[in-house]
C-alpha cells in the first residue's frame, strides 16, 4: 500500500513539474499573432551599411543625432503612431556620417544588425538597424503602426540579446 502511495506522489510531482514547464508555453502561444517583430537578414544589414536610401520609406531614429542607437525605415504605405522616434529626411551625407561612427573596426561590443520589421500577420512594415534586437511592434488603426522605442537605459548584453544578469542583483 505504501509503494502505491509513493507511485501516485511521484506521478503527481512529475505532472506538476510538467505543468509548470508547459503553462508559460501555452500562455505565450495564446498571445501569438498580436505583435509583430523582426526577421534578421544580412541583406538588410548590407543595405544600411551601403548607405542606400529607400525612396518609398520614411526614416526614423533614436539616440544621439550623430550616432543613433536604432534606425528604421517605414514603408510609406504605413504611418508611424506618434512616439519618441525622430523623423529624418535621410540624405547620403547623413547616412555616410552615421555609418562612419556606427560601423568601424573598433566597435565590437555593439554590433548593429539589420532586420525586416513585420506586423502580427508577417506583412513587411519596414526595416530596422540597431545593436538592440527587440522592441514591441503592433498594428494600430488602419495603416498606423506602433513601434515602441527600445529601452536604452538598461544595461544590455554586448550582443543586444538581453539584460545582463548583474542588473537584477
Amino acid at each position: 500500500m505504501e509503494s502505491f502511495y509513493f507511485l501516485e506522489k511521484r506521478h503527481f510531482l512529475k505532472l506538476a513539474l510538467l505543468s509548470l514547464i508547459l503553462m508559460p508555453l501555452l500562455f505565450a502561444c495564446g498571445y501569438q499573432g498580436k505583435y509583430g517583430g523582426f526577421n534578421f537578414r544580412t541583406s538588410v544589414t548590407d543595405l544600411f551599411e551601403s548607405g542606400q536610401i529607400l525612396n518609398d520609406h520614411t526614416y526614423y531614429y533614436i539616440g544621439p543625432d550623430a550616432e543613433p542607437v536604432a534606425i528604421m525605415a517605414i514603408d510609406n504605405k504605413y504611418e508611424l503612431a506618434p512616439s519618441l522616434w525622430k523623423k529624418i529626411d535621410m540624405t547620403p551625407e547623413i547616412f555616410d556620417s552615421w555609418n562612419q561612427r556606427i560601423d568601424n573596426e573598433y566597435r565590437r561590443n555593439k554590433v548593429y544588425r539589420g532586420a525586416i520589421i513585420v506586423d502580427q500577420d508577417k506583412n513587411r512594415i519596414g526595416i530596422w538597424y540597431s545593436y538592440l534586437v527587440w522592441t514591441t511592434v503592433k498594428q494600430g488603426d488602419g495603416n498606423q503602426v506602433i513601434i515602441y522605442t527600445p529601452d536604452t537605459t538598461k544595461k544590455i548584453h554586448k550582443n543586444g540579446g538581453g539584460m545582463l544578469w548583474s542588473n537584477l542583483l
